[in-house]
């Protein structure tokens, strides 16, 4: 907002300096309770994806529904819709 109303801008490093030096920036030391991750599929159409993204296609809004092989990373189908309802997904 404030840079909105012409009133002050700061370059991220500035902030970031500033942040430091007065010891608001401390580390995350977290221990990650991740499993071990995604296990691999070893042959086609054995694991399937299903992504969801946004288009903008000259200022309209559309969402990019694709479904995605998970060992070739293939796209098996994809559709365009307007809408994000549950029948479009």
């Amino acid at each position: 907002m404030i840079i909105d109303a012409d009133i002050v801008a700061v370059s991220s490093s500035s902030v970031y300096r500033v942040l430091k030096a007065g010891g608001y920036l401390n580390r995350w030391n977290h221990s990650s309770k991740k499993g071990e991750g995604f296990i691999e599929p070893k042959r086609a159409h054995e694991h399937w994806h299903i992504d969801i993204s946004y288009l903008n296609i000259k200022g309209t809004f559309y969402y990019l529904c694709s479904i995605l092989d998970g060992y070739s990373r293939y796209i098996v189908h994809w559709e365009i819709k307007e809408t994000m309802k549950e029948a479009d997904v």
